[in-house]
């Protein structure tokens, strides 16, 4: 590693073909599982990325044991149901509820098997095409790349960093894909402004985007009136920004600007270079957050149903379902935010209640 120089294998842009695809099956580059016709080192597209991608910690996104921090969340939870007894009837959660089920062969992940998701809720892609390229470009192309007359990447967009004076571009923040892009639909939605402290993805600062670009897939969840509003319309003001910025657990409500990472909001901010993922809130206060699709849930997988960053049917926290299940071990990361467990009991108070009073104090 060269004296303030990454060489990180995804740094903005496309990265080196021989990372994915294998053009000769050759014994030192060779092709995992079934063939196909884009070489790929993986029989599908999820496979390829779980090559490097499957692990614990940094920038893994599916532990051997839910042990993953970063913001995205841990496909661990969408293989692995655990079941916990309520009220005397054993009852599983996690697997297909946990979260986005990507298509992964070789890792023996499939589509999400309930009738009721072969098409992504509220839009229409089909769940046995989903994979991790249907969210991230793998090509890293932003508004369809040079030869749609775009200046070539030279800096990766994870990390904020503000374009070159070279006359190049930073790249999508995580590779997302943006406007043009097409895998099962065309995307309308450029994606969106976000920053991370580090490559693990542990400290993230939301900018502006995030639930217009969900609705890229998503499409019936923005500006329904049978839907939780989210988007760049629906800003923290009057009692909702007052209960978001004292609100600090059931009971107290002394926070001044308070900002809860198990409850993200997005700043408002176009640019990048204004966002710092260790001091989310700036000097504004929240007068230009918004809420978002990624306040209550996580984009990966969870602990909890509906990949949600707090267990959405449990009355306290402390009472999570992951938390009560003996199938859960204790390495797991049920409750983390900004690269730290949580011990919601520590935190919050052995009685504190759903998150959703942050902004809807009823507890």
């Amino acid at each position: 590693m060269a004296a303030g120089k990454s060489f990180a294998f995804h740094g903005g842009g496309v990265a080196h073909c021989d990372g994915c695809h294998s053009m000769h099956n050759s014994h030192d580059n060779p092709v995992e599982g079934l063939e196909n016709s884009t070489l790929l080192k993986g029989s599908d597209p999820s496979s390829t990325c779980l090559n490097c991608h499957n692990g614990n910690g940094g920038y893994h996104i599916r532990s051997s044991d839910g042990s993953n921090i970063n913001q995205g969340g841990d496909f661990y939870w969408v293989s692995n149901p655990y079941t916990v007894v309520v009220r005397g009837n054993t009852n599983t959660f996690g697997g297909d509820n946990a979260g986005h089920n990507v298509v992964a062969f070789d890792f023996g992940m499939i589509a999400d098997a309930n009738p009721s998701n072969a098409q992504a809720p509220g839009g229409s892609y089909s769940a046995t095409d989903l994979s991790c390229t249907s969210c991230h470009d793998p090509h890293g192309q932003v508004h369809g790349g040079t030869k749609h007359g775009h200046p070539p990447i030279s800096v990766s967009g994870s990390y904020g960093a503000a374009d070159p004076s070279d006359g190049t571009i930073h790249g999508n923040y995580r590779l997302l894909a943006d406007s043009q892009y097409k895998d099962g639909v065309i995307f309308s939605y450029d994606a969106p402004v976000a920053t991370a402290s580090n490559v693990s993805g542990a400290n993230v600062a939301y900018g502006e985007g995030m639930s217009e670009w969900c609705a890229n897939c998503h499409a019936n969840f923005i500006g329904s009136p049978s839907k939780h509003p989210a988007g760049e319309d629906v800003q923290l003001e009057g009692d909702i920004e007052t209960n978001y910025t004292s609100y600090v657990s059931t009971g107290d409500y002394t926070g001044t600007n308070f900002y809860d990472v198990l409850v993200p909001v997005e700043m408002g901010k176009g640019d990048g270079s204004l966002l710092d993922p260790l001091n989310p809130f700036d000097e504004d206060g929240a007068g230009e957050a918004n809420v978002m699709c990624l306040t209550c849930h996580r984009a990966h997988a969870s602990a909890h149903n509906n990949s949600g960053r707090w267990d959405f049917e449990a009355e306290y926290l402390a009472e999570s379902h992951a938390l009560e299940s003996p199938d859960v071990g204790p390495s797991a990361a049920v409750y983390y935010g900004d690269g730290l467990m949580i011990d919601v009991v520590a935190r919050y108070g052995q009685y504190q209640r759903s998150l959703c009073n942050k902004c809807h104090v009823q507890d």
